[in-house]
């Protein structure tokens, strides 16, 4: 009589890769699937003991690891059942972040065909300085209607080659915090050029998320559209963010809007929902920082849906908790919606992270300077005192600020001509054509070429005296 062995498989997610990034200092959940009833061991080489799971019905297991602080050593987890061995190495443990978003998101260090990214080459030709010590795991799944387990993809060093094709955004961020912080930093690059906020979100989500029926109506009436990027619900929290929720991350980097503008006075919302879904299923209050869309012409230099659209966005940063915002005034271009200044933007945003996430000084005052007083005087003249500038406005020395607007009681916006004033805080502004202004307004355009910022490098938000609907 011939003996039967019973062949039991391991499947581990594909985010358990060699070369992976662990969140460090935590406890983080690790999964797969087995023959259902077997046992799964699981061996960190930071650990004594092993940890065990039984296989649900389902097939599928999970356990909790308790990680250490980033040592500086290459790692391995083995993984047993019955005779079953299967090995995972090079694993390090230090930061992991999410980047998420559509195309300003997704445009790589090479750039998109006409649009360049400013420093691609330096950082191409300097990526093995940093080759091991930041990893990159990019997803590229495809719609789905369904929630599915896995996704395509693995963990790479961040050779030349992987950085070319890498999120510019994601990967000048991951290299500017690993210098900062002295870890391995890891980024999962989960963007979609062209994509709109509710493919992110669960449909619950979105009906929770406190829209009128005139919104709901609204989005019900977009329909998809085959062979293009996703703009109806879930068809990327499907596939791209259910299949890794729980990956212990350290936080969120959102940079997404453009192809949501049609919700100028609900976008919030929708943010603040995808934001409470994420963390929910995290089961983590996860630090979101998102980025603020910047000038474009956007078909009509002087249209003014952008600003009232950026106002929106603004919003969520004091709503929810542990949100903030990085605004790119000035980092914009009138004919491209792909601004080459990526390394700006990561650095905001690594500043913001440094700063509220590690509880670490930039060295530098971050906060976005915001209208703290308008004073319209009889001669026609208005200040606008700003907040957190301490007299390092960058124009101080220039004195060529661009990017302000007067209106009289007609409601007609003249641009007007602005400099700073010797206190450093208040920006006098006056227009001819308007002796009698009744509102101010800062950057209220689609593009305008606006060019205030701190000597930080802080660009100053758009922003309005009045309330006016357009």
């Amino acid at each position: 009589m011939k003996t039967i062995l019973l062949i039991l498989t391991i499947t581990l997610s594909h985010i358990f890769s060699d070369h992976a990034v662990l969140q460090q200092d935590t406890q983080t959940p690790v999964w797969g699937w087995g023959t259902p009833g077997s046992e799964i061991s699981v061996k960190a080489s930071w650990n004594k003991k092993a940890v065990k799971a039984k296989v649900q019905a389902d097939g599928s297991w999970k356990v909790i690891l308790d990680t250490p602080k980033a040592d500086g050593l290459c790692h391995e987890i083995v993984f047993k059942s019955g005779r079953e061995t299967v090995r995972i190495s090079d694993i390090v443990l230090g930061e992991v972040w999410l980047c998420s978003g559509q195309s300003n998101m997704e445009m790589p260090i090479r750039g998109f065909g006409f649009q360049e990214v400013e420093g691609a080459t330096e950082a191409i030709m300097a990526a093995p300085e940093t080759a091991s010590a930041v990893r990159v795991f990019d997803i590229r799944t495809d719609k789905k209607t369904e929630p599915v387990a896995d996704v395509d993809a693995v963990w790479e060093l961040s050779s030349p080659g992987v950085v070319a094709k890498t999120s510019a955004i994601g990967y000048f961020f991951a290299r500017r915090l690993t210098r900062s912080l002295g870890v391995p930093v890891g980024i999962i690059v989960n963007a979609w050029g062209g994509s709109r906020i509710e493919p992110w979100m669960t449909r619950d989500a979105i009906n929770s998320a406190g829209l009128t029926q005139e919104e709901m109506n609204n989005l019900h009436a977009i329909e998809e559209k085959p062979y293009r990027w996703p703009e109806t619900p879930e068809l990327i929290w499907n596939g791209r963010v259910s299949p890794i929720v729980g990956y212990a991350v350290k936080g969120i980097l959102w940079y997404q809007g453009c192809s949501n503008m049609d919700q100028p006075h609900c976008y919030n919302k929708l943010q603040n929902s995808m934001v409470a879904l994420w963390r929910r299923e995290w089961g983590r209050e996860l630090p979101f920082i998102y980025t603020l869309i910047a000038p474009f012409e956007h078909g009509k230099a002087d249209g003014r849906w952008r600003p009232f659209f950026v106002e929106n966005q603004m919003l969520t940063a004091s709503e929810i908790p542990l949100a903030w915002y990085v605004c790119t005034e000035t980092l914009g271009n009138k004919t491209t919606v792909h601004p080459a200044q990526k390394k700006e933007v990561a650095d905001m945003m690594v500043m913001r992270a440094l700063q509220n996430v590690y509880g670490m000084n930039p060295g530098l005052n971050i906060e976005a300077p915001l209208p703290q007083s308008f004073e319209f005087c009889d001669d026609g003249l208005v200040k606008v005192r700003l907040t957190d500038v301490w007299s390092d406005l960058m124009s101080i020395s220039a004195r060529n600020i661009v990017g302000f607007q007067l209106a009289g009681e007609d409601r007609e916006f003249f641009n007007a001509e602005a400099e700073v004033d010797w206190d450093g805080n208040t920006i006098l502004v006056r227009c001819p054509e308007v002796p009698h202004p009744v509102s101010v307004r800062y950057g209220w355009n689609n593009w305008m070429g606006a060019n205030l910022a701190k000597s930080s490098g802080i660009p100053v938000p758009p922003f309005r005296s009045d309330n006016w609907d357009y």
